[in-house]
This record gives C-alpha cells, sequence and structure tokens, in this order.
C-alpha cells in the first residue's frame, strides 16, 4: 500500500509499506532510501509515535494513504528531519548511488549500474545508450519495468521505490496512457 511521508523541509513522497511490515521495516526502508539513521527515527501517525515492533496495520493502524510524520531525534530534543537541498550548505550528505541490476528481455544482456537515487529514469536510458555491449532494441523502443510497474521516465528511482540491489527489466516496445477525465 502507497503511504505518503512528511518531512520538514523536504517535499512530502510516497512509499510503498507491507501490510505486514512493522515500524521497524518502515525505518529500515526509509534509512535505505533517504539516508536517515533507522536508530534515530521516530515515525508519527495521527499525532501517536510508532512503536518499533508495532505491526503497521494492527498496531500503527496505518492504511492506503494515510500520512507518516518524520522525526529524528539530534542531540536530546526532537528536531523534524531536515535533508539538505540543492545549494545549500550543511544538512545530511547526499546519498550514496544505488547499484541496480538491468536485466534484457529482448535479448540476452544483464548488466549492474550505479544510479543517482534522485535522477530521473531517464538517466538509465542514457547510460545504456552510451555503453555498448548491452542489447537494446532498435529505435529506443523499450521502456523500464520495476517490480511489474512501468517506470515514467520522468520520475526519479527513489520516486519508484527503488533500493539498492534492485532489479530493473527492459520490455521491447512502447507505453501509452489514456487521457485523463
Amino acid at each position: 500500500m502507497d503511504v505518503s511521508f512528511v518531512c520538514s523541509g523536504e517535499d512530502p513522497f510516497e512509499m510503498e509499506v507491507g501490510f505486514f511490515d512493522t515500524v521497524r521495516d518502515i525505518k529500515e526502508k526509509l534509512q535505505s532510501r533517504r539516508g536517515w539513521p533507522a536508530a534515530a527515527m521516530s515515525l508519527l501517525h495521527n499525532g501517536d509515535e510508532l512503536a518499533d515492533d508495532d505491526d503497521v496495520h494492527g498496531g500503527g493502524g496505518i492504511v492506503e494513504g494515510s500520512v507518516i510524520h518524520v522525526s529524528l531525534i539530534v542531540d536530546g530534543p526532537r528536531q523534524q528531519v531536515r535533508g539538505k537541498r540543492r545549494g545549500e550548505e550543511g544538512g545530511a550528505p547526499p546519498a550514496p548511488p544505488l547499484r541496480v541490476t538491468v536485466v534484457s528481455r529482448c535479448g540476452v544482456g544483464r548488466v549492474e549500474v550505479a544510479v543517482a537515487a534522485r535522477a530521473a529514469v531517464s538517466a538509465l536510458r542514457a547510460e545504456l545508450e552510451r555503453a555498448r555491449g548491452f542489447p537494446l532494441p532498435a529505435g529506443g523502443g523499450y521502456f523500464f519495468i520495476h517490480r511489474q510497474t512501468v517506470m515514467d521516465e520522468a520520475r526519479s528511482f527513489e520516486w519508484h521505490g527503488v533500493a539498492a540491489g534492485d532489479e530493473v527489466v527492459v520490455f521491447d516496445g512502447s507505453v501509452t496512457r489514456g487521457p485523463a477525465y
């Protein structure tokens, strides 16, 4: 289920959370995707602090579309998490690149690629087209799949919930979306 996370100084974002995940599992996912230390995180839902051993649905009462506030314990008093913005000094260091495995379904090919978590998926297309030897369909007619979901190339890997070690599959063809009514 998709859950929204709100952090002071950053844009709200959504992340996939498993129905049987514990709060500790969510903190570990946030640590791998955002770089915030799990041990220093506090998650709040409907004004209540969530215990690490609570499961998402039972003890936490979290459902599809819930909003969770993230705060970080920094030298005593609790403060809202504040990440580094572009051009801003201080803040958290940039996240290390994600190493993902790209698999080609249109030929025989498998390669590990380092990508920035906040980079648009289109950067992967450019990287693969620059690299020689990885089998891609002629004319750029292909798209990416992550966890059985088509990836929007204008969105970031982070937005898609891609973590280090994940697999991204290249499929031959194109994806069209119907008009929004």
